[in-house]
């Protein structure tokens, strides 16, 4: 067996004894279990950019295969199968050098797929529907555990009422744009591992060969499509115009979301014109983290960021003659 196929064969047996690991505490220590599940596709990376996907693939099912020996089979299935495709894509980006933005979209649309089969084999393995499952009448069961709760602790039916009408719209608007919140858990889950991968890779190039690491450029460069604030203009008209219209609810519900995913652009891309001047006019670093600190918990803050945002946009306030498209 020549030098060429040994390496990748033990570099892939290794990487993929620590995704089993990581698989194991994923299934048996709790709280820790979670983080493990999250950076379960790392090795599958690391493979990848080394090696190309179709070590990362053989890795994948290696390591499904024997973490379904060593816990439940379904558990290992549902991390094989929301996690792995990340892996073998964002190790392909990283191997085939393409642009950070390329390679995190690529990674974030793996993502989402991963989670749209998974929420079809637990419905087809479990007869359970995710979605379904969080329904009115397990809401009902436990606003009535929580008003008993507080009717001992003498509060008054008034403000028992008034209460429970604010979780139930609450949970209305949680059912609404769960869609976009999936999406947005693609996207946050795949930038975790890209950026764990990438610090990986920068401390693995002092002593083993790697592909070159993309990098994105500097926060105040961002510049997001303009297009979304047309698609803004238009779901919002949407959001409106079909809110009371039970017949056009799945209008809404697309309106709705595509609001909430917008919103969250303009949020990203106030942030960028926030570093932008704060570059320009030499903000003391104290100052602009605490600035940043109240725009993500004070929900006026955040929407002046939102605003400057769409500002921005609209204006292209920052002049950028070659905006980067992200």
């Amino acid at each position: 067996m020549s030098q060429t196929q040994v390496k990748p064969m033990v570099e892939g047996g290794i990487l993929s004894a620590i995704a089993v690991i990581f698989a194991l505490i994923s299934a048996y220590i709790p709280v820790l279990g979670e983080f493990a599940a999250l950076f379960w596709p790392v090795p599958i990376i690391l493979l990848g950019v080394r090696h190309g996907y179709k070590w990362s693939i053989l890795a994948t099912v290696a390591a499904g295969i024997i973490a379904a020996l060593l816990t439940r089979p379904l558990h290992a299935l549902s991390v094989v199968v929301g996690f792995g495709l990340i892996g073998i894509v964002l190790g392909h980006g990283f191997r085939m050098n393409h642009s950070p933005v390329k390679t995190l979209m690529q990674g974030a649309a793996a993502s989402l797929i991963s989670k749209v089969i998974l929420i079809g084999l637990h419905t087809a393995v479990l007869g359970v529907n995710p979605f379904a499952a969080i329904d009115g009448a397990a809401l009902d069961q436990a606003m009535k555990q929580t008003m008993n709760i507080y009717r001992s602790l003498g509060v008054s039916e008034e403000d028992l009422a008034a209460n429970a009408a604010t979780v139930r719209e609450l949970f209305r608007q949680f059912l609404l744009v769960m869609p976009s919140m999936i999406v947005l858990g693609a996207v946050m889950d795949t930038t975790i591992n890209f950026l764990a991968v990438k610090a990986i890779l920068k401390r693995m190039k002092k002593t083993i060969a790697t592909p070159p690491i993309p990098a994105f450029p500097p926060l105040k460069y961002w510049n997001m499509p303009r297009a979304t604030v047309y698609i803004w203009a238009l779901s919002g008209a949407g959001f409106y115009f079909f809110k009371d219209q039970p017949q056009y609810q799945i209008i809404y519900q697309l309106a709705a979301n595509l609001q909430w995913i917008t919103i969250l652009v303009f949020l990203v891309q106030g942030l960028a014109l926030g570093c932008f001047l704060a570059d320009k006019y030499e903000v003391p670093k104290f100052i602009r983290t605490v600035l940043l600190v109240f725009i993500f918990i004070n929900p006026l803050f955040a929407q002046i960021a939102v605003f400057a945002g769409v500002f921005d946009l609209i204006l292209d306030y920052r002049r950028l003659k070659e905006p980067r498209q992200f």
